[in-house]
């Protein structure tokens, strides 16, 4: 399946110079830009959903994340990185807790935002550093990971087991896109940001067989 990315922004001359990057370094990219969140919304209605949505922050029929909430009320499974000139840390935190995948302040290299959007289609999240240091751990990952819905908890013990979302998404019949809206709740929930982090921070927990269905 060919990799869709939609750049929502309302400045032209940023959305040709993601769009060349998108296409210099993912193979086969088709890229659709729009300027408006009305444009976006109107892309997604009755079509497939994309691979992912970079969505800039401020749009002339938006503001802030109003945006942001309303695309994932409408398609929780629909990865959204945000692409904005506000890299505030309360903005960052605020977009990661409102169900954002990633964010990508615009004064960050080319290539590390290219690093940033593949890292989110592979799966995982992608946030700038807050101050915390890289081995904080939670204080309480029981409790962190009591607040895992069921198919989540068997999400993370499948990607425990090192199961890559396509077949995580056949195990238990879903999309993989459902997949992958699941583990950005995981690592949301779990406060860290990706795979690898995920599994380190549960690998002393018992976890539901995930071959077993309620």
């Amino acid at each position: 399946m060919s990799t869709h990315i939609i750049v929502a922004d309302d400045h032209p001359l940023f959305r040709d110079a993601v769009t060349h990057l998108l296409e210099r370094s993912i193979p086969g990219v088709c890229v659709t830009q729009v300027e408006t969140l009305g444009q976006l919304s109107a892309t997604l209605s009755g079509n497939a959903l994309p691979s992912l949505v970079l969505l800039d922050l401020k749009l002339d029929d938006t503001r802030g994340l109003d945006g942001l909430l309303l695309l994932k009320k409408q398609y929780p499974s629909l990865p959204i990185l945000i692409i904005s000139a506000y890299d505030d840390g309360k903005v960052v935190q605020m977009s990661m807790q409102c169900g954002a995948s990633g964010f990508v302040p615009k004064s960050l290299e080319m290539e590390r935002m290219a690093e940033a959007i593949q890292a989110v289609l592979a799966g995982d999240m992608w946030f700038p550093e807050l101050g915390a240091s890289e081995d904080e751990t939670p204080a309480d990952i029981h409790t962190l990971v009591e607040t895992l819905t069921p198919a989540q908890l068997r999400v993370l013990a499948l990607l425990r087991d090192g199961k890559p979302s396509k077949k995580m998404a056949a195990i238990m019949s879903v999309t993989e896109a459902t997949v992958k809206a699941h583990l950005t709740e995981i690592f949301r929930k779990l406060k860290v940001k990706n795979r690898t982090q995920a599994v380190l921070a549960t690998r002393d927990l018992d976890l539901p067989d995930p071959r077993v269905t309620d």
